[in-house]
């Protein structure tokens, strides 16, 4: 609003000096006034929607929301009925590094992909499972470290679990050398949480350095690492 009160004032002061000056400062007047209009149109441009974003980003649009439903969006707006995020938000997610396996020794990488935290409703030690900004670090391990479909002896032989959300290193669980079973296919992990990204941007991390491995979670934190599976564990070699 404040920007149209501006351009209306500013479009009746050029109509102004139209009409009561040479036609020279008219036009340098008029000049002005284009200029002023190119630059507002550009700051409108600043911003992306989330369709337009996960374009960019090669990510689905429900992927994108998840990232957001996260927190680890900084910056947020709304326009309308839709969200909107700065452009350069996005350019620097969309030239985010890759990584894999080499980067921290291992041969496989086991990755855990998750959504954003939701309210655990099977009872037992965890109160959430999936990803977010808000939980704990006590409330992020138990929703990070099971219950979940894989194949619980690659994963003790890596020793370690990269989560991710949108293909972005959201967390690390490392020293993993264990694993309970529940007879239906599905394993918690023994491991400590040794870091999660608390904002994806800039990255911001935090980081247990009483943690096994803490060093090779820091390689690992807020970088691009792009899996695929059918269940929620995949296993990532060292060609991706």
């Amino acid at each position: 609003m404040w920007a149209l009160y501006v351009s209306a004032v500013l479009l009746a002061n050029v109509r102004s000096q139209i009409l009561r000056v040479p036609v020279a400062v008219s036009v340098r007047a008029i000049q002005r006034y284009v200029v002023w209009l190119s630059f507002m149109g550009r700051g409108a441009m600043t911003d992306m929607t989330t369709v337009r974003a996960a374009e960019q980003l090669n990510l689905a649009v429900g992927t994108l929301r998840r990232l957001i439903a996260s927190g680890l969006l900084p910056t947020l707006r709304a326009r309308g009925n839709r969200t909107v995020m700065p452009t350069a938000d996005i350019e620097t997610l969309a030239r985010r590094e890759a990584v894999g396996p080499p980067a921290v020794g291992s041969h496989e990488l086991p990755v855990l992909r998750v959504g954003a935290a939701e309210k655990a409703d099977e009872g037992g030690d965890r109160d959430w499972t999936g990803f977010s900004t808000q939980l704990t670090p006590g409330q992020l391990q138990a929703a990070l470290s099971g219950w979940w479909r894989c194949d619980p002896e690659r994963v003790v032989r890596a020793g370690l679990m990269a989560v991710t959300l949108g293909q972005y290193v959201v967390a690390v669980l490392t020293g993993i050398d264990g694993y309970d079973g529940r007879g239906d296919g599905r394993y918690r992990f023994h491991g400590t949480l040794a870091g999660s990204v608390t904002e994806l941007v800039t990255p911001q991390q935090w980081v247990n350095p009483d943690a096994p491995g803490a060093d090779r979670a820091r390689l690992l934190l807020g970088r691009r690492l792009e899996s695929e599976s059918g269940g929620p564990v995949a296993y990532v070699g060292p060609g991706g």
